[in-house]
């Protein structure tokens, strides 16, 4: 069945269910499934927001006021999984082809187009770059390093599980082996926790932090980890990998952020948010009336809170008092800001019923 064109996205204008009535919910665009993080593309012709649509492997893009501009599908037997924009081109890493698809975004929306194939004979997950060379984890228990201008990959290094996360510094890639931890017998696949490559693609650091490390976060000279089973985040020295402490969250911790000298996490079990102060290592709490914090967000002096069991986006002042509570009626993964503008990206829309998603414009 041919997809409808862009153009005739569904309006949908809804006034929320707020605390001051300051914010309405505006469009509503329906994507494919699977919708996941927007990215900000800023270019010579303008600034635009891209989302990834794993399950159709294509991009939509949008511009400063969210409407959608185009579809950009010719990756779709590529299955995409993840992306990274680096200095006018998108680095596109394909699961189902093993190849790094560079897509050229320096012009018009219109106008992008692949500017090169790269294949890599692995699964790919996602990746992260240094100084032109990329470092990549694979579905085949893999750390790959590609050098971007030569087009070939200069280090294949083998992992004991498979690797899903991956931070970079100037100097070297941080890599956590979520999938150390067997939950059905309760035992190590391996004690290690974490790695650490040089830019060369060289294992030069490894430790044993516990069980399923999920999250990295740098600052400075301290290295933060986040164990989404063991609920706690471990401080450590980059230096040497030394733990520093560690610091008990609650349950289900997600997406730590770092902002103001503070670390915010959302406790998806706690219906909390948390912060842990980066120099005294102390915790603090704020309630939440919506359920189910996955992610936390903050523009200007306002604390932005996603919501999935009650399908909310929630809205903070400074001091963690609520003054907005917007039924989005769906499954939140992101949000981004542009003016007077806000979208945010459900993963999925449960207004239709079906396994896609939506970007919801609000307006502040």
């Amino acid at each position: 069945m041919k997809r409808s064109p862009i153009l005739f996205f569904l309006f949908v204008g809804i006034i929320s269910v707020t605390a001051s009535g300051t914010i309405t919910l505006g469009q509503r665009y329906p994507l494919g499934i699977m919708p996941s993080a927007l990215i900000k593309v800023e270019n010579s012709s303008g600034t635009y927001f891209v989302t990834l649509v794993k399950g159709d492997s294509e991009l939509v893009v949008f511009d400063t006021s969210f409407r959608p501009i185009t579809i950009f599908d010719s990756m779709r037997n590529d299955g995409i999984n993840d992306l990274i924009y680096r200095d006018g081109k998108l680095y596109c890493f394909g699961f189902y082809s093993g190849r790094v698809i560079v897509v050229d975004v320096s012009g018009h929306p219109s106008k992008w187009k692949k500017s090169d194939e790269i294949p890599t004979s692995s699964r790919l997950i996602t990746g992260s770059f240094i100084d032109g060379k990329v470092g990549m984890l694979t579905n085949d228990f893999e750390f790959l390093l590609l050098d971007i201008s030569k087009r070939e990959i200069i280090k294949r290094q083998e992992l004991p599980v498979i690797a899903l996360s991956i931070a970079e510094d100037s100097e070297f890639f941080f890599v956590s082996l979520f999938h150390n931890y067997n939950l059905l017998t309760s035992s190590h696949e391996t004690e290690k926790g974490l790695l650490v490559f040089d830019e060369w693609g060289n294992l030069i650091k490894e430790a044993d932090i516990g069980k399923r490390p999920s999250y990295i976060l740098l600052g400075g000279e301290k290295i933060f980890l986040v164990s989404y089973v063991e609920e706690n985040l471990k401080i450590l020295s980059k230096s040497d990998l030394a733990e520093i402490t560690t610091v008990q969250l609650g349950k289900y911790p997600n997406f730590p952020v770092i902002h103001n000298g503070k670390i915010w996490i959302a406790l998806t079990g706690e219906d909390q948010i948390m912060t842990v102060d980066l120099e005294t290592y102390r915790t603090q709490e704020f309630d939440l009336m919506g359920r189910g914090p996955i992610k936390v967000v903050h523009n200007g002096d306002r604390i932005y809170v996603l919501e999935t069991i009650t399908g909310t986006l929630e809205v903070l002042d400074s001091r963690g008092n609520t003054i907005e509570y917007v039924e989005l009626d769906g499954y939140p993964v992101d949000i981004v800001f542009s003016g007077k503008e806000v979208a945010v990206l459900l993963q999925e829309d449960w207004q239709t019923g079906k396994n896609t998603g939506a970007l919801q414009v609000i307006r502040n």
